[in-house]
């Protein structure tokens, strides 16, 4: 998931307290929730009145921790795991998971954010025959993928090991 899909995403499915989230979309979002915040308070700074970054933060504060929770259920976790962030230990607890890749395949929070909608089989890679040398295609955007590849790098999309 790239920035402007995730700050998209983030915005769309703010009330979205049920399904999972990818890390990219999490880490993403915590950027653009960054930036947003530095460029609020430098323009408050500018303009002697510290309005703007009050309101930054309590526009996203509802889909941050929304997205912090789906990004929960994307590890398999309840999302009452994120009131742990009220004490100090607890916010190392959830950075660790929150670097965690998800777990593969639906969980019961919902599908896989990295797999492509398109059957309950479909792993996102066509993988032609053997006498190929193991040469895939990217089930997304039908791109022939390099050896090894994680993502694909004409679209992005998430490529899974056998």
């Amino acid at each position: 998931m790239t920035f402007t899909q995730a700050v998209s995403s983030g915005l769309h499915r703010y009330l979205d307290f049920r399904t999972r989230s990818s890390r990219s979309e999490y880490w993403w979002w915590s950027v653009f929730s960054l930036l947003m915040g530095l460029a609020t308070s430098t323009f408050d700074l500018l303009i002697g009145v510290a309005i703007l970054n009050g309101i930054s933060s309590l526009v996203l504060f509802i889909p941050g921790v929304a997205v912090a929770v789906r990004r929960l259920h994307d590890i398999n976790r309840s999302g009452w795991w994120f009131l742990i962030a009220f004490t100090v230990i607890g916010i190392v607890l959830l950075i660790y998971w929150y670097i965690q890749p998800g777990t593969r395949g639906a969980n019961k929070y919902g599908a896989d954010p990295l797999q492509s909608p398109t059957g309950p089989d479909f792993e996102g890679i066509i993988v032609g025959p053997s006498y190929q040398s193991g040469v895939g295609y990217c089930g997304s955007c039908g791109t022939a993928l390099e050896p090894d590849a994680n993502f694909c790098r004409s679209c992005g999309s998430a490529i899974w090991p056998d």
